[in-house]
């Protein structure tokens, strides 16, 4: 670690690194020469040798394991402040802004501060609330830049946030990894298809976010058993990553799933994630609010539909009856399923998918914001 009166040669990371979302986003910044040190969250999840290992030329630093949630949140608030003093970093980068007391001393070192906002925590619906949208407000305004996805990101930051100086706000998506443009022959596609899921089903629907409420997996299964109900050549995916478990067991009582031959339940790796999306002819992805979800830019890297809500974040990307079909009602979803299974994939492109211009644009602002 750096000692006091010794050239400022670090950068510290505030990151869940149990999210799939963090490797792709963090090694952007691998090739930058300073100590680069990640202090995972306090959130009582200990990381295995895998994710560790999977972050070299970084320092990988953890909490301790601790029961009481007023404790834990104690001991990052002392260690943080600790790893701040003894390391003194040039650049802080804050992944999700929600860190209660810890944003208080994020916001003496604003100036090094830049937080990349993941779109729950300046959601109203989700978990700008509260003591959370006041310690998160914080920190927005004294960091130094803060990143959105897009343009409506930035627009609902500062309706929630009005004092906000909306220049220091930045539209970056971080792109998506090589892998999912990778799409595979037919052939390929055949053998995957036996692989994941035992069978060679003709049509494969994916519900592909988490189990939860929110993305209303359970008027989903409603309407393709409605449509599909002991289809032989038709099957849905649903992921239960993050599952609400009262949430599931609602669904397995109203449609008896454990007798429902072709609804296949799976907990998908992330590093999986582009073979699902290879045997998949669309994914849903249905939520009253939401931002550009990694997985609906990662589908339509792999050319696969989304069939999504029509909220005014998708027209970033989506285009109704090109790449997407997007829908108000989810009586429109058996629609969904038959456009996109007679119709054939649109690509347009857009910059937001290309992660190489994004880690440019990226590295470009930490060197012209910071100094990096």
């Amino acid at each position: 670690m750096a000692r006091k009166g010794e050239n400022v040669r670090n950068i510290l990371i505030l990151a869940d690194l149990t999210s799939p979302l963090m490797k792709p986003r963090i090694l952007m910044l691998k090739d930058l020469p300073y100590n680069k040190y990640i202090l995972h969250n306090a959130n009582n999840i200990s990381l295995n040798d895998e994710i560790i290992s999977s972050y070299e030329g970084f320092i990988v630093l953890e909490h301790p394991k601790i029961e009481s949630l007023k404790l834990r949140y104690l001991y990052s608030f002392f260690y943080t402040f600790y790893l701040l003093i003894k390391l003194n970093p040039k650049l802080i980068v804050v992944h999700w802004a929600s860190r209660l007391y810890q944003n208080l001393l994020l916001a003496l070192f604003g100036k090094r501060v830049i937080v990349h906002t993941m779109g729950g925590e300046i959601n109203k619906e989700e978990d700008c609330y509260g003591k959370k949208k006041f310690f998160t407000g914080i920190l927005l305004r004294y960091a130094k830049v803060i990143t959105g996805k897009t343009e409506v990101m930035k627009e609902i930051a500062l309706s929630n946030f009005p004092f906000l100086d909306k220049q220091k706000i930045k539209i970056l998506s971080f792109g998506v990894e090589e892998r999912f443009y990778d799409i595979s022959s037919d052939a390929k596609k055949r053998e995957l298809k036996v692989e994941i899921l035992g069978k060679d089903y003709k049509n494969v629907f994916f519900s592909i976010r988490t189990f939860k409420r929110i993305h209303f997996h359970k008027e989903i299964i409603r309407v393709f058993l409605d449509s599909y109900k002991d289809s032989d050549d038709t099957c849905l995916i649903v992921s239960v990553l993050s599952c609400e478990s009262d949430y599931l067991r609602e669904c397995e009582e109203e449609f008896d799933l454990k007798n429902q031959k072709n609804i296949i339940f799976v907990n998908i790796k992330h590093d999986d994630m582009h073979k699902f999306l290879y045997i998949s002819d669309a994914i849903l992805s249905l939520k009253l609010f939401d931002g550009i979800s990694q997985s609906i830019m990662e589908a339509l890297c792999a050319r696969v539909f989304v069939i999504a809500s029509d909220i005014k974040n998708h027209a970033m990307l989506l285009e109704h009856k090109k790449n997407s079909y997007l829908i108000n009602d989810f009586l429109e979803l058996k629609d969904a399923f038959c456009f996109v299974l007679d119709n054939t994939f649109q690509n347009i492109d857009n910059q937001m998918l290309n992660r190489n211009k994004q880690k440019k644009y990226y590295l470009r602002i930490l060197k012209e914001e910071f100094g990096v």
